[in-house]
């Protein structure tokens, strides 16, 4: 009976130790297999710093989504100090199962409407 109950600690004991190492994994990362990567263009309509997220009217993405607007989380959060309504951007939708952001976010020059 005491080997079964030191097996059954010893085994206890390194699934504790794997599933914390696990969790201390990172988090998301966008080269992981299960995430996709798109380019989106699109104008900022707002930006919320206290969610830490940016409105988007963005372009049509073939294959993914038709042209919307929508809320996207952007990382860095820093990068969010840089944006103003109004502004045209290029960025990286990175898409995970769970959760999608925004990356390498670019403000785009403002194209000129052609001369009549």
């Amino acid at each position: 009976m005491k080997v079964v109950f030191q097996n059954m600690t010893s085994v206890t004991l390194a699934l504790t130790v794997a599933l914390v190492l696990s969790a201390c994994g990172p988090s998301k990362k966008a080269s992981d297999s299960s995430s996709k990567r798109y380019s989106v263009k699109g104008k900022v309509v707002s930006v919320d710093k206290q969610s830490h997220m940016v409105n988007v009217d963005a372009e049509a993405i073939p294959g993914f989504m038709e042209a919307m607007t929508m809320p996207y989380k952007v990382e860095p959060e820093s990068v969010l100090e840089q944006l103003s309504p109004g502004d045209s951007i290029s960025a990286d939708l990175i898409v995970h199962p769970d959760e999608y952001w925004l990356e390498n976010v670019k403000v785009t020059p403002h194209s000129n409407p052609p001369p009549r």
